[in-house]
């Protein structure tokens, strides 16, 4: 019944009218398919092509990372040696006391190397140094100008990172008087040697962990 109404309404119109009506539909079914199903699917295909993009710029990262791999296991084991290295040139001992023992026998051998006479000896307080922590030693010898200067050059530049923290030369009072005499009287050194510790309470540890993380990454 209303197909009919709509014939007979359709048949009473002049034909401009039914032009202007048919360009009505028209643009109406234009606006149906340009908002009902053009832009979704334009949506779809936008989003799908930024996916894709993104999908790419991944893979194509994933590829460099792949084609370095060699070259950051290099770097790894590069650093795990350097570390190695450094960490042979701490002071060994697994207790402040077995750390300074240690640093007390090596600066004592290094002074014997050299000719120096050992007159005394004093273990000084541990100090900390960020998470690791320092053993130093106080230590008097005696013996001539090369001697101490092959001694000093010993303890800096050896195996070992030490440091000379303080140091004191000078020749005893009795011998002064008798300058004149003596061609060249002995000298008194008397000097602080430090040293990082490779174990310790708290430094220890933070480089144990600090190497199982190196080699962590480097596997």
């Amino acid at each position: 019944m209303r197909l009919g109404a709509l014939r007979e309404a359709w048949q009473r119109l002049s034909a401009r009218e039914r032009t202007l009506a048919g360009l009505a539909c028209g643009a109406l079914v234009l606006v149906v398919l340009r908002y009902g199903a053009l832009a979704p699917y334009l949506a779809y295909t936008t989003q799908l092509e930024e996916r894709i993009e993104r999908d790419v710029r991944r893979l194509a990262k994933m590829q460099r990372q792949r084609d370095r791999a060699p070259e950051v296991q290099q770097r790894m084991r590069t650093l795990q040696r350097q570390f190695a290295a450094a960490h042979a040139q701490l002071v060994p001992g697994e207790t402040p006391t077995l750390a300074a023992a240690q640093l007390q026998e090596r600066v004592q051998t290094l002074a014997a190397r050299s000719g120096l006479t050992l007159v005394t000896t004093q273990v000084l307080r541990e100090r900390p140094l960020g998470s690791l922590r320092k053993t130093a030693v106080q230590m008097t010898f005696r013996g001539d100008t090369p001697a101490v200067a092959d001694f000093l050059a010993r303890v800096e530049y050896e195996d070992w990172l030490l440091s000379v923290s303080r140091l004191d030369i000078g020749t005893p009072r009795r011998r002064r008087r008798r300058r004149r005499q003596a061609a060249r009287p002995p000298l008194t050194i008397t000097l602080e040697v430090e040293g990082i510790m490779q174990e310790s309470a708290q430094g220890g540890a933070a480089l144990q962990v600090a190497k199982r993380a190196q080699v962590a990454k480097g596997e």
